[in-house]
């Protein structure tokens, strides 16, 4: 059955899927990108658990609800975090870390600060 992307089930199961993938990519020898792997499952699991405690403090940007799993904004900024990790451990794959360039470094630093 395919799920709804608009409804809750159907983004928590798109983020279910991401945190999946991710969780096998982490298996890089590149720390770096290791690094940003497991900054990104963070993510992605905070998006699908956790209540929107800042609904408050962020109220004239989005309005109050009862966790971000609900707000399509958060899931898509987080289905392209893991996009990005794809791309990353297509790029890094079979590769050794003295094999990548120092703008690769520097790229994956970014993404983890």
């Amino acid at each position: 059955m395919k799920t709804d992307p608009r409804r809750p089930e159907g983004r928590k199961a798109d983020l279910n899927a991401a945190i999946q993938a991710l969780d096998l990519a982490k298996t890089s020898s590149i720390l770096p990108a290791k690094a940003v792997f497991n900054f990104v499952t963070t993510l992605l699991a905070t998006i699908r658990v956790c209540p929107c405690a800042s609904a408050k403090i962020y109220s004239k940007f989005m309005p109050s609800q009862d966790s971000m799993i609900e707000n399509p904004d958060c899931v898509e900024l987080g289905l392209s975090c893991a996009h990005v990790c794809r791309t990353l451990d297509q790029g890094t794959n079979g590769r050794k870390q003295d094999e990548l360039s120092l703008s690769v470094y520097d790229a994956m630093n970014q993404l983890t600060l």
